[in-house]
């Protein structure tokens, strides 16, 4: 297996570090965080797309291969009145912490009951080099039901969501309280981004 030296990680997101670590461990002898904030106008039409401007971003600001990912919930009951490539940033203000979303996305839905509450999620990844992206692609993860209410104790940075994400085809037990088994199928777009990954960069390197 052939590596190349040094690839950024276009997150500050702990959760997404740890992931991006995880998905490309092997291949890259030097993965550095990202130094600074993105700055980058996350104007794409998909989540892909969104990845692949961070991406570039982040490659061509330190020379070097960089990867980003791109991801939020569809919620097909608010119908336009929810943009998921906002999901973040629904609200529209910078200020929120991650309790100030879960509120705002609870009061929401406030009105919608049993299968009104599904939700899925979409997760995307990019590979660039300062003379473009590499690699991209978008990928359906998991889905489950918006809780009405959460366990404050529950909450992990990074993965906010999760906090009200439950799961019917478990019993209606949240992301947290599922098994490590069962967790694999909470993380399925990690899964799936991690095998296509893994699969260009076995290519990528070897040709």
């Amino acid at each position: 297996m052939e590596s190349r030296d040094k690839i950024v990680l276009g997150t500050k997101n702990p959760h997404k570090k740890e992931k991006l670590r995880w998905i490309i461990e092997g291949y890259f002898s030097d993965m550095q965080d990202m130094a600074g904030e993105m700055n980058v106008e996350e104007d794409g039409d998909t989540f892909e797309a969104n990845a692949r401007i961070k991406a570039i971003t982040v490659a061509k600001k330190n020379n070097s291969y960089a990867i980003a990912t791109d991801g939020g919930v569809i919620i097909p009951s608010l119908g336009k009145n929810w943009n998921e490539l906002l999901t973040r940033r629904f609200v529209g203000r910078e200020d929120l912490t991650d309790f100030d979303r879960m509120e705002c996305l609870l009061e929401l839905m406030k009105n919608e009951k049993g299968k009104k509450r599904i939700i899925a999620w979409k997760e995307s990844i990019a590979i660039a080099s300062p003379d473009g992206v590499v690699f991209s692609v978008e990928v359906d993860g998991d889905t489950g039901i918006l809780q009405e209410s959460y366990d404050p104790k529950q909450y992990k940075e990074g993965i906010w969501l999760c906090t009200l994400w439950a799961y019917p085809q478990f019993g209606g037990r949240n992301f947290f309280e599922l098994n490590e088994e069962e967790k694999k199928y909470g993380e399925i777009s990690w899964w799936r981004l991690r095998e296509k990954t893994r699969e260009f960069l076995s290519n990528y390197f070897h040709n």
